[in-house]
């Protein structure tokens, strides 16, 4: 089997040292930096969405709001010209590629310019990918093929399927499901969309790979765990305060549960639910209770997990989140939402539990379950979790991508 050194990575979802993104991930750049320290030639493109400058000039005041009730990300940047810079030893170009409305397709005329900048960049600086593989279906599915097809014969392909509105599908190309049978290979950041991608297009591709994210391996040197000892009183959340997670509904949850006021819960992050969340506080008289932190430096944040015994976070639309896997690496009782993005990882009363999405009913439930279980089953439980958190270490997980994209 010919060794493949050269990978191409398409993004629109970056990180980046210039601008901060709203709602942003580094998800895809750890799959990045972690072929690079495996030795694989990487050169990643983000694809910067740029709209009509009003959408800009209205991000300048209002981020938060558009990133929370809309759940995409439009930042006050609007970029002309192509950025390049390079990131934990990954050589990174951000390409402006304009679309007139968010969640609308890109004219012809700037996709197809778009590819020919990206084949013109490759050439220009004599990168030849063996690989060229990418995240969200759209705009990727016909950009990766017809960078194959007109420029990179040789190289192998691969999509990976974020969580994105289907109807994105319609801009694909003529006959979608053909477009897709030219890729050698699928990627799925988790099981629920699996499922969704196979139901909306009818199609269920040959090839594909459960694409989950990993923990660095750091995490799982500490020394620190969650104290896991009865009662399960003290809870931490991690993540934005916007409208799909929820924040607000952990602590509903916990105030619905027979704990009464005998808890503590940490909410690590920031958002537009923030005064929501400072009014359920002041009505309930649980202000010695629940603390708000702001959003930390990510390694602070195992600081808080290990403060805890239970992490609870269930948000709805969640394609992968990595900070589930970081407190179950620290034996974290996890509670997280079914048919998203956990699924498939978090077995419910295996190794965490599951809840239906901002369900704070149900919750209470869980809470209530979880306190009248043995100990020995609640350390089983941990034990479990650490297991799991074990086997999905970035490094792992960049291999899997790699190794499953080669065999294809």
């Amino acid at each position: 089997m010919k060794i493949r050194n050269k990978i191409l990575l398409l993004s629109t979802i970056y990180p980046a040292p210039d601008i901060k993104i709203p709602n942003n991930t580094n998800v895809v750049h750890y799959f990045a930096s972690e072929w690079v320290k495996l030795g694989y030639d990487v050169l990643v493109v983000h694809n910067y969405p740029v709209y009509l400058r009003i959408f800009h000039w209205i991000a300048r005041f209002a981020e938060k709001i558009i990133a929370s009730k809309f759940n995409t990300s439009v930042t006050s940047v609007h970029q002309d010209k192509d950025v390049e810079f390079v990131m934990d030893g990954v050589k990174v170009v951000r390409m402006p590629l304009f679309k007139p409305l968010p969640r609308f397709g890109v004219p012809a005329k700037y996709l197809n310019g778009q590819i020919e900048k990206i084949a013109d960049y490759c050439k220009r600086i004599g990168f030849v990918p063996d690989v060229i593989t990418s995240h969200n279906f759209y705009p990727h599915l016909p950009m990766v093929n017809q960078l194959k097809e007109m420029y990179f014969p040789n190289a192998k392909t691969c999509v990976v399927v974020h969580k994105q509105v289907w109807k994105m599908l319609n801009y694909c190309g003529n006959d979608y499901k053909k477009e897709i049978a030219k890729v050698n290979i699928w990627g799925y950041r988790s099981l629920p969309l699996k499922r969704e991608f196979e139901e909306n297009t009818g199609v269920i591709p040959k090839n594909h790979f459960m694409c989950y994210s990993g923990i660095p391996i750091h995490f799982l040197d500490r020394k620190e765990y969650c104290d896991i000892v009865q009662p399960i009183n003290r809870y931490v959340y991690v993540g934005s305060f916007i409208r799909r997670k929820y924040p607000e509904k952990v602590l509903q949850g916990i105030l619905k549960s027979k704990l009464d006021k005998n808890f503590q819960l940490n909410y690590v992050g920031d958002g537009a639910n923030r005064g929501l969340i400072e009014k359920l506080i002041s009505a309930n008289g649980v202000e010695k209770q629940v603390k708000l932190h702001g959003f930390v430096d990510r390694e602070e944040v195992p600081n808080y997990i290990a403060q805890a015994q239970c992490f609870i976070m269930i948000s709805e639309e969640e394609t992968f989140g990595l900070v589930y896997l970081e407190a179950m690496s620290m034996g974290c009782i996890t509670i997280a939402s079914r048919n998203e993005g956990m699924e498939g990882i978090i077995e419910d009363g295996v190794n965490g539990f599951l809840c239906k999405a901002g369900d704070e009913l149900e919750l209470a439930e869980i809470i209530n379950r979880i306190n009248t279980m043995p100990i020995e089953k609640l350390l089983k439980i941990s034990g479990n979790a650490k297991a799991t958190a074990l086997k999905l270490t970035d490094k792992n997980v960049a291999e899997v991508y790699i190794k499953s994209i080669n065999k294809s």
